[in-house]
């Protein structure tokens, strides 16, 4: 049985690897998400520093390469280029690392109206190849960490929103504010974690391509390779990574969107260094350990800033508790019979709990 399930693994990991790249490996993402979450401010809710949810942010990281194991046209084209962005394509369009619009459908626009102006300047695009059309432009990778963390400091508002409302009927509201967190801070640590790895900001991404005067390896797999087999070789963990860390980044907390380019434009001033070391065979030597150490703990620092900078710039107004009571009534009379169930009794012994809920439930009032 171990046989087969090792197997299984085998070939589950080589087709993912074939359709899609991914970034680092799953203890990868967990790691910088780990090292990330150290960093947190002082005033942060406790339970952000509890393993549970700390297990649990961690592993919601990898969510958005696990959506790959679908096979589903609809959900590649819409969640693979969200990984990457191939910087060096952008000049096809007339763009450049710096003057890619910051909203999705403007830059979407820009780069449809530039290849329908000057199609002999872009490359052509065989559609038969990529029947999910999901590579046919440069990537959107900053959009979907400027997105994510929107919406980490969104899910952050509304969890404070009902902690500063304090009402027992909206418990179940409260964990629900909880879990939305969660599910946000891992989202947004995968994506930070993608712009870390080199090869996520390049068309060379899965070797290099075109003109090849210095002899960088044109190996399909040295994306897979860099992204687990050099993370292994080397031995990274939490506790070796941890004394590296100095979690004095900074951004912009109402929008850190110049400092998301700044984090790409780091992770792809490395692409060739990388190509480099892997020619000369230093990968597998301590400058290599040094080099992939460099990027995790350049990925944890982006990211622990941006947690830090939508903790702090989430505090709701009196405005913003006003208007979640007005759209969010809970009036009694206006639910369904069915939505608040009389409790039948307490639960079976060691059953969980709601978060912020008592262990038991209190038997119905006489």
């Amino acid at each position: 049985m171990p046989r087969l399930i090792n197997t299984l693994l085998g070939l589950a990991a080589a087709a993912t690897f074939s359709s899609a790249a991914l970034a680092w490996s799953a203890h990868g993402h967990r790691t910088i998400t780990y090292l990330a979450l150290d960093g947190l401010p002082s005033d942060a809710p406790a339970w952000l520093r509890e393993k549970h949810f700390r297990d649990m942010i961690a592993e919601q990281s990898n969510e958005a390469d696990r959506w790959r194991g679908l096979r589903s046209d609809t959900l590649k084209h819409e969640n693979d280029p969200d990984h990457y962005l191939d910087i060096d394509v952008l000049p096809q369009f007339g763009l450049s690392l710096d003057t890619v619009p910051p909203l999705r459908r403007e830059y979407l626009r820009a780069m449809a109206i530039a290849k329908h102006v000057h199609p002999e300047m872009v490359e052509p695009y065989d559609a038969a190849k990529d029947g999910a059309r999901a590579s046919e432009w440069p990537g959107f990778l900053p959009h979907a960490i400027a997105e994510q963390y929107d919406k980490v400091r969104s899910s952050l508002l509304t969890y404070r929103t009902l902690e500063a409302i304090n009402e027992p009927e909206r418990a179940h509201q409260l964990e629900l504010a909880r879990l939305n967190v969660i599910h946000h801070m891992g989202m947004l640590s995968h994506f930070v974690g993608d712009a870390a790895q080199p090869l996520h900001t390049t068309k060379h991404h899965h070797g290099w391509v075109g003109e090849n005067p210095a002899g960088y390896t044109k190996d399909y797999g040295f994306h897979s390779y860099i992204d687990t087999a050099i993370v292994e070789l080397h031995e990274f963990t939490y506790a070796s990574l941890r004394p590296g860390m100095t979690y004095s980044r900074t951004v912009t907390p109402a929008n850190p969107w110049t400092d998301t380019l700044d984090h790409i434009r780091r992770s792809n001033q490395k692409v060739e260094p990388l190509y480099i070391m892997e020619r000369d065979g230093t990968l597998k030597r301590d400058a290599g350990k040094a080099f992939i150490s460099e990027r995790l703990i350049d990925g944890a620092e982006t990211l622990a800033a941006l947690y830090k900078a939508a903790w702090e710039s989430s505090g709701p107004t009196e405005q913003d508790i006003l208007s979640f009571l007005k759209f969010n009534n809970l009036r009694s009379e206006l639910l369904p019979a069915s939505a608040h169930p009389a409790p039948s009794g307490p639960p079976p012994a060691g059953a969980a709990s709601p978060i912020g809920a008592p262990a038991t439930t209190p038997a119905p009032a006489k």
